[in-house]
């Protein structure tokens, strides 16, 4: 059993990487929690993968969404109860939402240069630069859950405009 480390496209101090056998995997799955950017991991490590950003994007977005309005309702549960949501699902959220950010933009998550790669996508939130460091700073506090959930609203606004 190796160690689970992510592709350096995919390094980032935010998403450590999680502590798990990888080959437990479906390569196949869209979302895999606790395992952010599962299918990144694939393509930079293999040049294998479903690759949704180029195949049925749309599909593979909602499929996020849906997992996303579970986890907000874990973290807004959590957090009326005034305690922090968990660090795995803070995780999992950021990172659905950057998928979907990067996905709706055909390209597959980058996480080195974050805020170099944001500035590139075509289709994206108003701001997106300084209420993305925001969220990512204090993702686990009731002002950045919020932040999340209107970034992960307007970009799902974006990609039904489109």
């Amino acid at each position: 059993m190796a160690e689970f480390k992510y592709a350096m496209e995919l390094s980032h101090p935010d998403f450590p990487a999680p502590d798990v056998i990888a080959e437990e995997y479906d390569p196949e799955s869209i979302y895999v929690s606790g395992l952010p950017f599962w299918q990144e991991q694939q393509f930079f490590t293999k040049g294998g993968g479903v690759i949704p950003w180029k195949h049925e994007t749309d599909r593979a977005c909602r499929k996020l969404a849906k997992h996303m309005t579970n986890l907000a309702e874990s973290m807004e549960a959590d957090l009326k109860t005034h305690k922090k949501p968990s660090p795995v699902t803070v995780r999992d959220a950021l990172g659905i939402f950057l998928s979907i950010l990067f996905w709706s933009n055909h390209r597959p998550v980058q996480l080195n240069n974050l805020m170099e790669q944001v500035k590139t996508l075509e289709m994206k939130p108003l701001n997106l630069d300084e209420r993305l460091e925001y969220v990512l700073n204090r993702g686990n506090t009731f002002l950045g859950f919020r932040q999340l959930n209107e970034l992960m609203l307007e970009q799902r606004k974006l990609i039904a405009k489109k």
